[in-house]
Protein backbone atom coordinates (compact mmCIF):
# COMPACT_ATOMS: atom_id res chain seq x y z
CA UNK A 1 0.00 0.00 0.00
CA UNK A 2 1.34 3.33 -1.02
CA UNK A 3 1.33 6.39 1.25
CA UNK A 4 -1.46 7.94 -0.81
CA UNK A 5 -3.61 4.84 -0.37
CA UNK A 6 -3.05 5.08 3.40
CA UNK A 7 -4.20 8.66 3.49
CA UNK A 8 -7.28 7.88 1.43
CA UNK A 9 -8.16 4.95 3.67
CA UNK A 10 -7.79 6.99 6.87
CA UNK A 11 -9.84 9.92 5.56
CA UNK A 12 -12.62 7.69 4.32
CA UNK A 13 -13.02 5.93 7.70
CA UNK A 14 -12.90 9.19 9.72
CA UNK A 15 -15.58 10.74 7.54
CA UNK A 16 -17.76 7.64 7.69
CA UNK A 17 -17.49 7.47 11.52
CA UNK A 18 -18.43 11.14 11.87
CA UNK A 19 -21.50 10.68 9.69
CA UNK A 20 -22.63 7.70 11.77
CA UNK A 21 -22.20 9.58 15.06
CA UNK A 22 -24.08 12.60 13.76
CA UNK A 23 -26.99 10.48 12.61
CA UNK A 24 -27.12 8.74 16.03
CA UNK A 25 -27.17 12.03 17.91
CA UNK A 26 -29.91 13.40 15.72
CA UNK A 27 -32.04 10.30 16.30
CA UNK A 28 -31.45 10.58 20.06
CA UNK A 29 -32.45 14.24 20.16
CA UNK A 30 -35.59 13.51 18.14
CA UNK A 31 -36.57 10.74 20.55
CA UNK A 32 -35.92 12.97 23.59
CA UNK A 33 -38.07 15.73 22.17
CA UNK A 34 -40.94 13.37 21.57
CA UNK A 35 -40.60 11.99 25.12
CA UNK A 36 -40.60 15.50 26.60
CA UNK A 37 -43.70 16.48 24.68
CA UNK A 38 -45.44 13.33 25.84
CA UNK A 39 -44.42 14.03 29.47
CA UNK A 40 -45.69 17.61 29.27
CA UNK A 41 -48.95 16.40 27.88
CA UNK A 42 -49.33 13.95 30.77
CA UNK A 43 -48.37 16.57 33.38
CA UNK A 44 -50.46 19.38 32.00
CA UNK A 45 -53.48 17.24 31.19
CA UNK A 46 -54.91 17.50 34.77
CA UNK A 47 -54.34 21.23 34.82
CA UNK A 48 -55.99 21.66 31.41
CA UNK A 49 -58.91 19.52 32.47
CA UNK A 50 -59.14 21.40 35.80
CA UNK A 51 -59.12 24.70 33.94
CA UNK A 52 -61.88 23.48 31.68
CA UNK A 53 -63.84 22.19 34.67
CA UNK A 54 -63.31 25.47 36.58
CA UNK A 55 -64.41 27.43 33.53
CA UNK A 56 -67.55 25.31 33.38
CA UNK A 57 -68.06 25.64 37.18
CA UNK A 58 -68.14 29.41 36.90
CA UNK A 59 -71.66 29.02 35.54
CA UNK A 60 -72.62 26.52 38.33
CA UNK A 61 -72.04 27.88 41.94
CA UNK A 62 -72.24 24.45 43.60
CA UNK A 63 -69.38 23.12 41.53
CA UNK A 64 -67.37 26.29 42.33
CA UNK A 65 -67.79 25.67 46.09
CA UNK A 66 -66.39 22.19 45.67
CA UNK A 67 -63.18 23.73 44.37
CA UNK A 68 -62.99 26.61 46.87
CA UNK A 69 -63.27 24.57 50.08
CA UNK A 70 -60.17 22.36 49.51
CA UNK A 71 -58.15 25.39 48.43
CA UNK A 72 -59.16 27.30 51.60
CA UNK A 73 -58.32 24.32 53.82
CA UNK A 74 -54.89 24.04 52.20
CA UNK A 75 -54.24 27.74 52.83
CA UNK A 76 -55.26 27.51 56.49
CA UNK A 77 -53.02 24.49 56.97
CA UNK A 78 -50.06 26.27 55.41
CA UNK A 79 -50.61 29.36 57.61
CA UNK A 80 -50.86 27.29 60.81
CA UNK A 81 -47.76 25.27 60.08
CA UNK A 82 -45.77 28.37 59.24
CA UNK A 83 -46.95 30.32 62.31
CA UNK A 84 -46.50 27.44 64.74
CA UNK A 85 -43.04 26.60 63.51
CA UNK A 86 -42.00 30.27 63.59
CA UNK A 87 -42.81 30.65 67.32
CA UNK A 88 -39.74 30.07 69.55
CA UNK A 89 -39.52 27.33 72.11
CA UNK A 90 -37.49 27.34 75.33
CA UNK A 91 -36.51 24.77 77.94
CA UNK A 92 -37.95 25.04 81.43
CA UNK A 93 -35.26 23.98 83.92
CA UNK A 94 -36.03 22.31 87.22
CA UNK A 95 -33.43 21.54 89.92
CA UNK A 96 -34.55 19.43 92.87
CA UNK A 97 -38.18 19.88 91.87
CA UNK A 98 -37.84 23.68 91.84
CA UNK A 99 -38.19 25.69 88.64
CA UNK A 100 -35.07 27.85 88.35
CA UNK A 101 -35.87 29.48 85.00
CA UNK A 102 -35.76 29.07 81.26
CA UNK A 103 -32.87 28.58 78.84
CA UNK A 104 -32.62 28.42 75.08
CA UNK A 105 -30.92 25.02 75.00
CA UNK A 106 -29.11 22.50 77.19
CA UNK A 107 -25.75 23.97 76.28
CA UNK A 108 -26.77 27.25 77.95
CA UNK A 109 -27.47 25.43 81.22
CA UNK A 110 -24.21 23.48 80.97
CA UNK A 111 -22.31 26.76 80.54
CA UNK A 112 -24.05 28.22 83.62
CA UNK A 113 -23.26 25.08 85.61
CA UNK A 114 -19.61 25.41 84.59
CA UNK A 115 -19.77 29.04 85.72
CA UNK A 116 -20.96 27.94 89.15
CA UNK A 117 -18.21 25.31 89.26
CA UNK A 118 -15.65 28.04 88.51
CA UNK A 119 -17.04 30.22 91.28
CA UNK A 120 -16.76 27.40 93.80
CA UNK A 121 -13.00 27.10 93.63
CA UNK A 122 -11.72 23.73 94.74
CA UNK A 123 -15.13 22.08 95.03
CA UNK A 124 -14.71 18.60 93.58
CA UNK A 125 -17.66 16.39 92.73
CA UNK A 126 -20.24 19.16 93.07
CA UNK A 127 -22.94 18.70 90.44
CA UNK A 128 -26.54 19.61 89.67
CA UNK A 129 -28.79 17.37 87.59
CA UNK A 130 -31.54 19.40 85.91
CA UNK A 131 -34.85 18.30 84.39
CA UNK A 132 -35.92 19.94 81.11
CA UNK A 133 -39.41 20.59 79.72
CA UNK A 134 -40.02 22.04 76.25
CA UNK A 135 -42.44 24.97 76.43
CA UNK A 136 -43.48 27.70 74.04
CA UNK A 137 -41.80 31.03 74.67
CA UNK A 138 -43.86 34.02 75.78
CA UNK A 139 -43.48 37.09 77.97
CA UNK A 140 -43.26 34.97 81.13
CA UNK A 141 -40.66 32.55 79.82
CA UNK A 142 -37.81 34.94 78.93
CA UNK A 143 -34.57 32.96 78.55
CA UNK A 144 -32.04 33.77 81.27
CA UNK A 145 -28.48 34.84 80.65
CA UNK A 146 -25.61 32.64 81.76
CA UNK A 147 -25.07 34.77 84.87
CA UNK A 148 -28.77 34.69 85.79
CA UNK A 149 -28.87 30.93 85.33
CA UNK A 150 -25.79 30.47 87.52
CA UNK A 151 -27.33 32.58 90.28
CA UNK A 152 -30.57 30.60 90.01
CA UNK A 153 -28.61 27.35 90.36
CA UNK A 154 -26.91 28.65 93.49
CA UNK A 155 -30.22 29.71 95.00
CA UNK A 156 -31.76 26.35 94.22
CA UNK A 157 -28.75 24.49 95.60
CA UNK A 158 -28.75 26.65 98.74
CA UNK A 159 -32.38 25.89 99.42
CA UNK A 160 -32.03 22.14 99.40
CA UNK A 161 -31.65 21.93 103.23
CA UNK A 162 -34.89 22.77 104.98
CA UNK A 163 -33.83 22.03 108.58
CA UNK A 164 -30.49 22.38 110.37
CA UNK A 165 -30.42 20.60 113.69
CA UNK A 166 -27.87 21.02 116.44
CA UNK A 167 -24.54 19.23 115.76
CA UNK A 168 -25.41 18.81 112.08
CA UNK A 169 -23.05 19.74 109.27
CA UNK A 170 -23.88 21.77 106.19
CA UNK A 171 -22.26 23.82 103.40
CA UNK A 172 -23.01 27.53 103.40
CA UNK A 173 -22.86 29.28 100.01
CA UNK A 174 -23.12 33.08 99.88
CA UNK A 175 -22.93 35.54 97.01
CA UNK A 176 -21.22 38.80 98.00
CA UNK A 177 -21.35 42.24 96.37
CA UNK A 178 -18.03 43.83 97.39
CA UNK A 179 -17.59 47.50 96.55
CA UNK A 180 -14.43 47.95 98.62
CA UNK A 181 -12.49 45.18 96.89
CA UNK A 182 -13.51 46.58 93.48
CA UNK A 183 -12.43 50.15 94.28
CA UNK A 184 -9.07 49.00 95.68
CA UNK A 185 -8.33 46.31 93.05
CA UNK A 186 -8.16 43.47 95.61
CA UNK A 187 -7.67 40.05 93.93
CA UNK A 188 -9.53 36.93 95.05
CA UNK A 189 -6.50 35.36 96.74
CA UNK A 190 -6.28 38.32 99.15
CA UNK A 191 -9.89 38.08 100.37
CA UNK A 192 -10.34 36.24 103.68
CA UNK A 193 -13.74 35.33 105.18
CA UNK A 194 -14.28 33.78 108.63
CA UNK A 195 -17.35 32.92 110.67
CA UNK A 196 -17.33 34.81 113.98
CA UNK A 197 -19.95 33.00 116.06
CA UNK A 198 -19.96 30.45 118.84
CA UNK A 199 -23.20 29.08 117.43
CA UNK A 200 -21.33 27.77 114.39
CA UNK A 201 -17.99 26.00 114.14
CA UNK A 202 -15.91 26.56 111.03
CA UNK A 203 -12.15 26.25 110.96
CA UNK A 204 -10.10 28.31 108.53
CA UNK A 205 -11.20 30.62 105.75
CA UNK A 206 -13.99 30.32 103.23
CA UNK A 207 -13.25 29.37 99.65
CA UNK A 208 -13.50 32.47 97.44
CA UNK A 209 -14.79 32.05 93.91
CA UNK A 210 -13.95 33.95 90.76
CA UNK A 211 -14.47 37.73 90.82
CA UNK A 212 -16.95 39.23 88.36
CA UNK A 213 -17.22 42.95 87.65
CA UNK A 214 -20.79 44.22 88.04
CA UNK A 215 -22.54 47.60 88.03
CA UNK A 216 -25.46 48.54 90.24
CA UNK A 217 -28.46 50.70 89.34
CA UNK A 218 -26.55 53.88 90.25
CA UNK A 219 -23.63 53.02 87.97
CA UNK A 220 -21.25 52.09 90.81
CA UNK A 221 -18.96 49.13 90.15
CA UNK A 222 -18.48 46.19 92.49
CA UNK A 223 -17.10 42.64 92.57
CA UNK A 224 -19.58 39.77 92.66
CA UNK A 225 -18.21 36.51 93.98
CA UNK A 226 -19.19 33.40 95.93
CA UNK A 227 -18.06 32.36 99.41
CA UNK A 228 -18.19 28.64 100.26
CA UNK A 229 -18.03 27.58 103.90
CA UNK A 230 -17.65 23.80 103.81
CA UNK A 231 -18.69 21.47 106.66
CA UNK A 232 -20.02 24.11 109.03
CA UNK A 233 -21.19 22.63 112.36
CA UNK A 234 -24.26 24.09 114.02
CA UNK A 235 -23.70 24.26 117.79
CA UNK A 236 -27.01 25.86 118.66
CA UNK A 237 -27.60 29.15 120.41
CA UNK A 238 -28.89 31.24 117.52
CA UNK A 239 -29.36 31.33 113.78
CA UNK A 240 -27.38 34.48 112.94
CA UNK A 241 -24.05 33.87 111.13
CA UNK A 242 -21.71 36.90 111.53
CA UNK A 243 -18.87 36.90 109.00
CA UNK A 244 -15.63 38.89 109.14
CA UNK A 245 -14.42 39.86 105.68
CA UNK A 246 -10.80 41.05 105.67
CA UNK A 247 -8.25 41.81 102.96
CA UNK A 248 -4.69 40.51 103.15
CA UNK A 249 -1.72 42.73 102.25
CA UNK A 250 -3.99 45.75 102.27
CA UNK A 251 -4.85 48.59 104.63
CA UNK A 252 -8.57 48.29 103.90
CA UNK A 253 -10.79 48.03 106.95
CA UNK A 254 -12.36 44.70 107.85
CA UNK A 255 -15.96 44.35 106.67
CA UNK A 256 -18.61 42.66 108.79
CA UNK A 257 -21.78 41.10 107.46
CA UNK A 258 -24.39 38.82 108.95
CA UNK A 259 -26.66 36.14 107.47
CA UNK A 260 -29.71 34.69 109.19
CA UNK A 261 -30.39 30.99 108.59
CA UNK A 262 -34.06 30.27 109.13
CA UNK A 263 -33.41 26.53 108.80
CA UNK A 264 -31.65 26.38 112.18
CA UNK A 265 -33.77 24.65 114.83
CA UNK A 266 -32.58 24.94 118.42
CA UNK A 267 -33.67 25.68 121.95
CA UNK A 268 -31.78 28.12 124.11
CA UNK A 269 -29.06 26.36 126.14
CA UNK A 270 -28.87 26.73 129.90
CA UNK A 271 -25.64 28.78 129.80
CA UNK A 272 -25.15 31.61 127.28
CA UNK A 273 -22.02 31.95 125.22
CA UNK A 274 -19.95 35.03 124.38
CA UNK A 275 -19.14 36.52 120.99
CA UNK A 276 -18.02 39.80 119.46
CA UNK A 277 -20.99 41.27 117.63
CA UNK A 278 -19.38 44.50 116.34
CA UNK A 279 -16.05 46.32 116.34
CA UNK A 280 -14.96 49.81 115.39
CA UNK A 281 -11.72 51.79 115.25
CA UNK A 282 -13.01 54.92 113.48
CA UNK A 283 -13.99 55.84 109.97
CA UNK A 284 -10.49 56.20 108.54
CA UNK A 285 -7.38 54.06 108.44
CA UNK A 286 -5.22 54.34 111.52
CA UNK A 287 -2.00 56.33 111.04
CA UNK A 288 1.24 54.96 112.46
CA UNK A 289 2.29 56.80 115.60
CA UNK A 290 -1.25 58.12 116.21
CA UNK A 291 -3.39 56.69 119.08
CA UNK A 292 -6.79 55.22 118.23
CA UNK A 293 -9.68 53.70 120.18
CA UNK A 294 -10.81 50.14 119.49
CA UNK A 295 -14.46 49.73 120.50
CA UNK A 296 -15.91 46.23 120.84
CA UNK A 297 -19.48 45.07 121.40
CA UNK A 298 -19.61 41.84 123.41
CA UNK A 299 -22.80 39.80 123.08
CA UNK A 300 -24.12 37.08 125.41
CA UNK A 301 -26.22 34.59 123.47
CA UNK A 302 -29.56 33.21 124.62
CA UNK A 303 -29.70 31.01 127.72
CA UNK A 304 -31.44 30.29 131.01
CA UNK A 305 -28.93 31.96 133.36
CA UNK A 306 -26.71 35.00 133.66
CA UNK A 307 -22.97 35.05 133.17
CA UNK A 308 -20.79 36.27 136.03
CA UNK A 309 -17.19 37.48 136.08
CA UNK A 310 -17.17 38.30 132.36
CA UNK A 311 -13.73 39.43 131.22
CA UNK A 312 -12.67 40.56 127.76
CA UNK A 313 -8.98 40.76 126.81
CA UNK A 314 -6.72 41.57 123.87
CA UNK A 315 -3.64 39.94 122.39
CA UNK A 316 -1.65 42.58 120.50
CA UNK A 317 0.76 41.99 117.61
CA UNK A 318 4.26 43.46 117.47
CA UNK A 319 4.25 47.21 116.93
CA UNK A 320 0.92 47.82 118.73
CA UNK A 321 0.93 48.95 122.36
CA UNK A 322 -1.57 50.17 124.92
CA UNK A 323 -1.82 53.96 125.09
CA UNK A 324 -3.31 53.72 128.56
CA UNK A 325 -5.16 51.21 130.70
CA UNK A 326 -4.95 47.41 130.68
CA UNK A 327 -5.16 44.68 128.06
CA UNK A 328 -8.17 43.20 129.85
CA UNK A 329 -11.44 44.67 131.09
CA UNK A 330 -13.71 43.24 133.77
CA UNK A 331 -17.40 43.56 132.79
CA UNK A 332 -19.02 41.73 135.69
CA UNK A 333 -22.47 40.18 135.07
CA UNK A 334 -24.22 39.90 131.70
CA UNK A 335 -27.77 38.71 131.15
CA UNK A 336 -28.67 36.40 128.23
CA UNK A 337 -29.07 38.21 124.89
CA UNK A 338 -27.48 41.37 126.26
CA UNK A 339 -24.57 43.44 124.96
CA UNK A 340 -21.77 45.43 126.57
CA UNK A 341 -19.49 47.96 124.91
CA UNK A 342 -15.84 48.17 125.92
CA UNK A 343 -13.04 50.37 124.56
CA UNK A 344 -9.25 50.03 124.47
CA UNK A 345 -6.83 52.87 123.74
CA UNK A 346 -4.05 51.61 121.45
CA UNK A 347 -1.11 53.15 119.59
CA UNK A 348 0.79 51.71 116.62
CA UNK A 349 4.48 52.49 116.62
CA UNK A 350 5.75 55.19 114.27
CA UNK A 351 7.77 52.56 112.42
CA UNK A 352 4.87 50.13 111.93
CA UNK A 353 4.95 48.99 108.30
CA UNK A 354 2.94 45.78 108.52
CA UNK A 355 -0.07 47.33 106.79
CA UNK A 356 -2.65 45.49 108.92
CA UNK A 357 -2.58 44.88 112.65
CA UNK A 358 -4.38 41.64 113.58
CA UNK A 359 -5.68 42.02 117.14
CA UNK A 360 -7.05 38.90 118.85
CA UNK A 361 -10.04 39.32 121.19
CA UNK A 362 -10.81 36.73 123.90
CA UNK A 363 -13.66 36.59 126.40
CA UNK A 364 -14.51 34.37 129.36
CA UNK A 365 -17.30 34.08 131.93
CA UNK A 366 -19.00 31.72 134.37
CA UNK A 367 -22.63 30.56 134.56
CA UNK A 368 -24.36 32.18 137.54
CA UNK A 369 -26.34 29.01 138.45
CA UNK A 370 -24.33 26.16 136.97
CA UNK A 371 -20.83 27.63 137.54
CA UNK A 372 -20.07 26.43 134.01
CA UNK A 373 -16.96 28.06 132.56
CA UNK A 374 -17.66 29.79 129.27
CA UNK A 375 -14.92 30.64 126.80
CA UNK A 376 -16.10 32.89 124.03
CA UNK A 377 -15.06 32.41 120.45
CA UNK A 378 -11.64 33.95 119.75
CA UNK A 379 -12.03 36.75 117.23
CA UNK A 380 -9.38 38.49 115.13
CA UNK A 381 -9.93 42.18 114.39
CA UNK A 382 -7.93 43.46 111.41
CA UNK A 383 -7.02 47.13 111.77
CA UNK A 384 -5.35 48.81 108.75
CA UNK A 385 -2.38 50.97 109.74
CA UNK A 386 -0.88 53.35 107.24
CA UNK A 387 2.22 55.49 107.33
CA UNK A 388 1.66 59.27 107.09
CA UNK A 389 2.04 60.69 103.62
CA UNK A 390 5.14 62.90 103.63
CA UNK A 391 5.54 63.62 99.95
CA UNK A 392 6.89 67.18 99.69
CA UNK A 393 7.64 69.55 96.84
CA UNK A 394 11.03 71.23 96.85
CA UNK A 395 12.51 74.33 95.25
CA UNK A 396 11.32 75.35 91.79
CA UNK A 397 14.13 76.44 89.45
CA UNK A 398 13.21 79.00 86.75
CA UNK A 399 14.59 82.25 85.31
CA UNK A 400 12.64 85.41 86.13
CA UNK A 401 12.52 86.54 82.49
CA UNK A 402 13.49 85.41 79.02
CA UNK A 403 13.58 87.00 75.56
CA UNK A 404 10.84 86.23 73.08
CA UNK A 405 11.97 83.39 70.85
CA UNK A 406 14.30 81.86 73.44
CA UNK A 407 13.59 78.68 75.40
CA UNK A 408 13.31 78.33 79.16
CA UNK A 409 13.40 75.29 81.41
CA UNK A 410 11.45 74.87 84.65
CA UNK A 411 12.59 72.26 87.18
CA UNK A 412 10.59 71.05 90.17
CA UNK A 413 12.30 68.98 92.88
CA UNK A 414 10.37 66.63 95.18
CA UNK A 415 11.14 64.10 97.91
CA UNK A 416 9.34 61.19 99.61
CA UNK A 417 10.06 61.54 103.33
CA UNK A 418 7.57 58.82 104.28
CA UNK A 419 8.23 55.15 105.01
CA UNK A 420 6.17 53.76 102.12
CA UNK A 421 6.84 53.90 98.42
CA UNK A 422 4.65 55.97 96.12
CA UNK A 423 3.33 54.48 92.89
CA UNK A 424 2.46 55.76 89.41
CA UNK A 425 3.91 59.24 89.88
CA UNK A 426 3.01 61.51 86.96
CA UNK A 427 3.77 65.20 86.27
CA UNK A 428 1.56 67.51 84.21
CA UNK A 429 2.36 71.03 82.96
CA UNK A 430 -0.50 73.46 82.40
CA UNK A 431 -0.75 77.19 81.66
CA UNK A 432 -1.10 79.77 78.87
CA UNK A 433 1.52 80.81 76.32
CA UNK A 434 4.04 78.24 77.58
CA UNK A 435 4.78 76.70 74.18
CA UNK A 436 5.78 73.33 75.67
CA UNK A 437 5.99 70.33 73.35
CA UNK A 438 5.74 67.87 76.27
CA UNK A 439 3.14 68.55 78.97
CA UNK A 440 2.84 65.11 80.63
CA UNK A 441 5.69 62.97 82.00
CA UNK A 442 5.32 59.56 83.68
CA UNK A 443 7.94 59.25 86.41
CA UNK A 444 6.94 55.89 87.92
CA UNK A 445 7.51 54.80 91.52
CA UNK A 446 9.32 56.77 94.21
CA UNK A 447 10.77 54.73 97.07
CA UNK A 448 10.78 55.88 100.66
CA UNK A 449 13.56 58.38 101.36
CA UNK A 450 14.15 59.04 97.66
CA UNK A 451 14.11 62.34 95.79
CA UNK A 452 13.75 63.22 92.14
CA UNK A 453 12.90 66.11 89.84
CA UNK A 454 10.96 66.83 86.67
CA UNK A 455 11.92 69.26 83.88
CA UNK A 456 9.76 70.95 81.26
CA UNK A 457 11.09 72.99 78.30
CA UNK A 458 9.05 76.01 77.20
CA UNK A 459 9.23 78.38 74.23
CA UNK A 460 6.64 81.17 74.64
CA UNK A 461 5.25 82.76 71.49
CA UNK A 462 3.97 86.03 72.97
CA UNK A 463 5.34 88.82 75.14
CA UNK A 464 4.10 89.42 78.67
CA UNK A 465 3.76 87.41 81.86
CA UNK A 466 3.42 83.61 81.63
CA UNK A 467 1.69 81.71 84.45
CA UNK A 468 1.92 77.96 84.74
CA UNK A 469 1.33 75.07 87.13
CA UNK A 470 3.13 71.76 87.60
CA UNK A 471 0.77 69.11 89.00
CA UNK A 472 2.00 65.80 90.44
CA UNK A 473 -0.40 62.87 90.88
CA UNK A 474 0.48 59.61 92.63
CA UNK A 475 -0.96 56.65 94.53
CA UNK A 476 -0.08 56.24 98.19
CA UNK A 477 0.40 52.94 100.00
CA UNK A 478 -3.37 52.56 100.38
CA UNK A 479 -3.94 52.94 96.65
CA UNK A 480 -5.54 56.37 97.14
CA UNK A 481 -4.94 58.82 94.31
CA UNK A 482 -3.48 62.12 95.55
CA UNK A 483 -2.55 65.38 93.84
CA UNK A 484 -0.11 68.20 94.68
CA UNK A 485 0.77 71.21 92.55
CA UNK A 486 3.02 74.25 92.43
CA UNK A 487 2.49 77.49 90.50
CA UNK A 488 5.16 79.57 88.77
CA UNK A 489 5.42 82.68 86.59
CA UNK A 490 8.00 84.52 84.47
CA UNK A 491 8.06 87.41 82.03
CA UNK A 492 8.80 87.34 78.31
CA UNK A 493 10.71 90.40 77.07
CA UNK A 494 10.48 91.63 73.44
CA UNK A 495 13.27 90.63 71.09
CA UNK A 496 15.74 93.39 69.99
CA UNK A 497 15.16 94.72 66.41
CA UNK A 498 18.48 95.57 64.69
CA UNK A 499 17.00 96.64 61.34
CA UNK A 500 19.36 96.67 58.21
CA UNK A 501 23.15 96.43 58.30
CA UNK A 502 23.69 100.19 57.86
CA UNK A 503 21.49 100.99 60.76
CA UNK A 504 23.21 98.25 62.69
CA UNK A 505 26.62 99.87 62.09
CA UNK A 506 25.32 103.27 63.07
CA UNK A 507 23.71 101.76 66.14
CA UNK A 508 26.96 100.04 66.98
CA UNK A 509 28.75 103.38 66.64
CA UNK A 510 26.17 104.98 68.86
CA UNK A 511 26.64 102.21 71.32
CA UNK A 512 30.43 102.99 71.63
CA UNK A 513 31.16 104.74 74.91
CA UNK A 514 32.00 108.47 74.55
CA UNK A 515 35.43 109.66 75.68
CA UNK A 516 35.48 111.81 78.80
CA UNK A 517 38.34 113.70 80.60
CA UNK A 518 41.79 114.71 79.11
CA UNK A 519 42.82 113.61 75.62
CA UNK A 520 45.57 111.08 75.11
CA UNK A 521 48.29 113.59 74.17
CA UNK A 522 47.77 115.38 77.47
CA UNK A 523 48.43 112.19 79.37
CA UNK A 524 51.60 111.63 77.29
CA UNK A 525 52.88 115.14 78.00
CA UNK A 526 52.26 114.78 81.70
CA UNK A 527 54.12 111.48 81.68
CA UNK A 528 57.11 113.02 79.87
CA UNK A 529 57.22 115.93 82.33
CA UNK A 530 57.19 113.55 85.25
CA UNK A 531 60.08 111.62 83.74
CA UNK A 532 62.12 114.85 83.19
CA UNK A 533 61.54 115.92 86.78
CA UNK A 534 62.66 112.55 88.06
CA UNK A 535 65.82 112.68 85.92
CA UNK A 536 66.69 116.20 87.13
CA UNK A 537 66.21 115.16 90.73
CA UNK A 538 68.48 112.16 90.27
CA UNK A 539 71.22 114.30 88.60
CA UNK A 540 71.09 116.92 91.34
CA UNK A 541 71.32 114.34 94.05
CA UNK A 542 74.28 112.65 92.42
CA UNK A 543 76.12 116.00 92.02
CA UNK A 544 75.63 116.85 95.70
CA UNK A 545 76.90 113.44 96.77
CA UNK A 546 79.97 113.83 94.49
CA UNK A 547 80.75 117.35 95.82
CA UNK A 548 80.53 116.12 99.38
CA UNK A 549 82.87 113.24 98.66
CA UNK A 550 85.48 115.56 97.05
CA UNK A 551 85.32 117.97 99.99
CA UNK A 552 85.92 115.16 102.44
CA UNK A 553 88.86 113.96 100.37
CA UNK A 554 90.49 117.40 100.38
CA UNK A 555 90.16 117.65 104.13
CA UNK A 556 92.00 114.37 104.49
CA UNK A 557 94.84 115.53 102.29
CA UNK A 558 95.29 118.71 104.41
CA UNK A 559 95.63 116.67 107.59
CA UNK A 560 98.35 114.51 106.04
CA UNK A 561 100.39 117.57 105.19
Amino acid sequence: MTFGDFLYYTGFHVEYTAVRVGRGLAALAHGAARALLTLLAVVLRPAVRAADSFKAALTHPRQLAGYAVPLLAAGVLAWFVRTALARPFVLRVEVGGQVVGYVTDEQAFDAARADVQARLTGVAGWNVQPAYTLVMADADTRPMTERETADAILRAAGGEITTIDRDSRFNLILRVADYGAYNNFIPADQISARINSSAFTFTGNAEVGQLYEETDANGAGYYSYVLLFRDVIYNGGGNSVPINLSYLNSTMAMQQLSVTLGQCVDEDPDTPNLMIRASSYGNEAVVAGTPFTLTLTLYATGGQENLNDVVISLTLPDGITMTSGSLSSYLGTMAPKSTRDVSFSLTPSAGFTGGVANITVNSVGTGADTNKAVTGMSTTISVPVSQPDRFELGQLELSDSITLGDSASVTLNFVNKGRNALSNLEATLSGDNLGADTTVQYIGNLNAGSSNSVDFDMTPTQEGTCNGTITLTYEDANGTLKTVSKDFSFSVQPAMDYGNSGDMDSNMDDMQPQQTGLPLWAYLAIGAAVIVVVVVIVVVVRKKKKAAALAKLEEGNDEDI
